[in-house]
């Protein structure tokens, strides 16, 4: 009998693409079972029995305009559940679904903000169908919220990007690789809120209007700072983070081109409650020393190792640049060096140039005790670009004969 009722359930439930969806996350079938009765002739519903669950169908399946969780539920309750839901749907309508024993911590929830509405097990059909009539009707209003702040959003960074554009084409053009770069890396690592880390690379820029034109044609070209111009560099995240507390919806935008700013000479993630924002410092942080040494000739295998050596940047963003542009292999013991780190026996894996542009050594090159020699001279006649990468030989390879 119970199959009957379930099949004549499905007949009756036909769906269209404006069919609102329904999440119901409970670690009882039955419970499952129930819940979707009362509603299926309604609205779209899709079950999870865990909270882990429950969020892959969040990325898959929706959009969800409502979660109805359980309390009570092993690895993950419904209150740590709800939380991630709210970080990474922030649209979607919340409730809590839970026994009497559980109404204090669910009215410390509703008023905390992590959900809209708490039912009580086990609930009427009425009094469920109601609250989900309120919770869709919030969904709507938020919705509608959004799409009226997401226009006038739209409209401020586009002439804020605008003004930029006209007072440096070649600051622009840098924020455009640096935000084309981002979502690629943003795509590859699985990240949501991908909009916000976009508009993130465009705003790292907007400081560079301050910048003199001697100093600009530096950044763009990725050659290296006196310490006075690398404080002008050093300010732009600043710069831009005033620039953007005013507009609206701006806020996780904001917090992530301030985590750019260096603490004590030394760029820092920043340690916010919002895994998010550090996320995207990191690929952030990574996309723009990318694009700078891609910038001045160095080729990315290389700029990868360089990065990876440096030690403060995440693997993972590190591993997807890799990934981005084909590189299958490990690159063969390359290292950045000072040109005074360099030792008799490495191979010079990249040309070593004058911040002009001129090619003093081509890559291949092995290092001797005379172009030790040839280098130092360089350095008392041009400054070099540095760091340079080399090869560094391996110890247990048998030495080759003269």
């Amino acid at each position: 009998m119970s199959n009957e009722l379930n099949e004549l359930w499905r007949r009756r439930s036909v769906f269209t693409s404006e069919t609102p969806s329904i999440l119901l996350v409970d670690d009882e079938p039955t419970v499952l079972e129930t819940l979707g009765h009362q509603l299926g002739t309604d609205y779209r519903v899709v079950t999870a029995t865990d909270g882990h669950g429950a969020l892959e169908a969040l990325d898959r399946q929706g959009p969800f305009a409502v979660v109805i969780s359980d309390m009570r539920m092993p690895d993950m309750d419904g209150i740590e559940l709800l939380g991630h839901v709210r970080l990474k749907h922030p649209g979607v309508t919340r409730i809590l679904h839970t026994a009497q024993g559980d109404l204090a911590s669910a009215i410390s929830a509703i008023n905390t903000g992590q959900v809209f509405r708490f039912l009580c097990k086990p609930c009427p059909t009425r009094e469920l169908r109601d609250t989900v009539r309120d919770a869709m009707e919030q969904h709507r209003l938020v919705a509608a919220e959004r799409e009226i702040l997401d226009k006038t959003l739209r409209t401020s960074l586009q002439a804020l990007f605008g003004c930029l554009e006209l007072a440096s084409p070649q600051a622009f053009a840098r924020a455009g690789r640096i935000r084309d770069l981002v979502g690629a890396l943003c795509r590859e690592l699985g990240l949501d809120n991908v909009w916000e880390i976009e508009v993130a690379a465009m705003a790292s820029q907007l400081g560079a209007v301050t910048l003199p034109p001697s100093v600009l044609e530096k950044l763009d070209r990725g050659l290296p700072l006196p310490d006075d111009e690398q404080r002008m560099i050093d300010a732009m995240p600043g710069i831009a983070a005033r620039l953007l507390g005013e507009v609206p919806m701006l806020e996780d935008v904001v917090e992530i081109v301030r985590g750019l700013r260096p603490a004590g000479g030394q760029h820092t993630l920043v340690a916010v409650d919002k895994p998010m924002v550090t996320m995207a410092v990191g690929v952030l942080r990574a996309a723009i020393e990318f694009e700078s040494f891609i910038s001045r000739g160095v080729t990315a295998e290389n700029a990868i190792v360089a990065m990876g050596g440096q030690g403060d940047h995440e693997v993972a963003a590190l591993a997807a640049l890799r990934r981005i542009r084909g590189i299958t292999t490990e690159q063969e013991e390359a290292r950045a060096f000072r040109v005074g780190e360099l030792e008799v026996g490495m191979r010079i894996a990249e040309d070593i140039v004058a911040v002009n542009g001129l090619v003093l050594i081509g890559r291949g090159i092995t290092v001797t005790e005379m172009l030790l020699d040839r280098l130092t001279n360089y350095k008392h006649i041009v400054e070099l670009v540095e760091p340079v990468w080399a090869v560094v030989p391996d110890p247990a390879a048998p030495a080759v004969a003269a």
